[in-house]
Parts: C-alpha cells; structure tokens; sequence
C-alpha cells in the first residue's frame, strides 16, 4: 500500500489551513463587522469589541422578502433545470448516436464562455418581448445558464451505472419513460442532488443576470438589495456585512442536508464504469 511521507503530510496540512482560512477569514471579517456600531466602523478590531445586534434586526426587516424571493428564484430554475437535464443527460450518457460527441463539445464550450456576453442580446431581445421585469423570464435565463454543467454533471454519473439495469427494464417491457422514471431515478439521487445543489447555490447567488433584468425594487433577489445598500453618500456597511451573514444560512443549511447525497455523487461521477 502507498504510504505518503512526513514532508508530504505536512505540506498537505498546511495547504488545507491556507485553504481553510481563506474561506473563513472573509466571514469572519463581515461577522465582526456586522457586530459593530456604525459610528465605530473605522476601528481595528482582530476579536469584536461591540455587539450591536440591532444592526441584524436591520438587516432582517430589510432582506426577509429579498430572501424569499432569492429562494423562489432558485427553487423554480432548480426544478426546471432538473426535468429538462435529466433525460437529456440519460441519453448522452446510455446511447451512441451521430451527434453525440459534437453535443459534449458544444456543451463543454458554453461554459467556457462567460453570461455576462450574452446577457446585452437577452435583455433586447426581452425587451422586444416585453418580459422584462418578470421573474418567469428571469428562471428562464437561469436555468439556461445552468442546464450545460448540469447535464454534463449528470451524464457522468448515469455512465457510471450497470447496463444490467436497462437490460433487464427492456426484458420486462419497460418504455424509455418508464425506465427513466421507475428505473434510472431511484438509483440516481445523489447524482441529481449535485446538479440540483449546484443550481440552486449559482441562481441564489447570482448578482449580473437580475440586475439586467429586473428594476422593480420587490422583485430584486437578495444580492441586489445587498447591493442597493451602496449608495453615492453613504455606505451602511454594518448592515450590509449583518445582510450578508443572514443571507449564506439557507445554502449552508442545505449543503448541510444533503452532503452525504453531495460527496456520493461526486465520487461516483469521477469514474466511468
């Protein structure tokens, strides 16, 4: 068996504490600085001097809609993203066809290439439409932006289940829908719950597309009413840094729920079988 050496494991512990710190010191920044008065921003502070948690019943009244709508948003581009990549990703991934390959290229292609390019086109071809300002649209420029790394996410995963499983369906007499539904689905939730996570953290967390697309203040997710707190005189950071730590609960509530469902679809997609 292959053992890692002393030197190895160090630099391995002290990457994963670089790593760490980077991920937590920004928080841990916004969490001092929501603890503080506004008129004591200006202070250094290694460990909070202050514990204003008036400035999070601020924050609360101000971001609870943004975040209901932020969840909404998310919810709905993660449903409809799941039905349509589902199948999709089923069949690149169980079926040889002509167009297969110049479909995974094509896939692969579009998440090489940023939203932000194409967003100008959507917004007038929106508002030739006149459905700008809708969050229908707004899910639909969602799930669009999400459906390629979805499906290719997926297709992993369905290639890394026994044939057997759509042999013996075809033997029994089962349609395609069916094998899908009553067959492939049951075996494959930790697969679909990465693509699903994975949706609904980039929609939840997405500041360019709404701010194209949406300009009625109660439409706005939470990032613009975030955002909104920046203004040309004055900057609330205190309410904004409170704003932002209310705001990261429900994703890592549901990193939380479904991690174990998260790390076996990852492992499982990683190898073909």
């Amino acid at each position: 068996m292959y053992k890692i050496s002393t030197p190895r494991k160090i630099l391995r512990f002290f990457l994963c504490v670089i790593l760490m710190l980077f991920a937590v010191i920004p928080i841990y920044t916004a969490l001092i600085v929501s603890l503080t008065p506004y008129g004591n921003m200006l202070e250094p502070q290694l460990f909070p001097h202050y514990f204003e948690i008036r400035n999070y019943l601020d924050a609360f009244l101000l971001i609870i809609r943004r975040i209901l709508n932020s969840f909404i948003y998310a919810a709905s581009a993660t449903l409809l993203t799941t039905v349509i990549s589902v199948p999709a990703a089923y069949v690149l991934a169980r079926y040889r066809f002509r167009w297969r390959v110049p479909i995974m290229f094509l896939l692969l292609l579009t998440q090489m290439m940023a939203g932000i390019v194409v967003l100008p086109t959507i917004y007038r071809m929106f508002n030739s439409m006149h459905i700008l300002n809708n969050p229908f649209s707004l899910v639909l420029v969602y799930t669009a932006m999400n459906l390629a790394l979805v499906i290719t996410i997926m297709e992993g995963y369905f290639a890394t289940l026994p044939r057997e499983l759509n042999e013996a369906a075809e033997i029994d007499g089962c349609s395609y829908l069916k094998l899908l539904t009553r067959v492939i689905l049951p075996v494959s939730g930790p697969g679909i719950a990465v693509g699903a996570i994975f949706v609904f953290v980039n929609t939840y967390n997405e500041f360019v597309v709404p701010l194209f697309l949406l300009s009625d203040s109660r439409l706005y997710p939470l990032t613009l009413t975030v955002y909104s707190l920046l203004t040309d005189t004055t900057i609330r950071w205190h309410v904004m840094a409170a704003a932002s730590i209310i705001g990261i609960i429900p994703p890592v509530i549901i990193f939380t729920v479904f991690q174990k469902y998260i790390l076996q679809g990852i492992v499982a997609g990683a190898v073909k079988g």
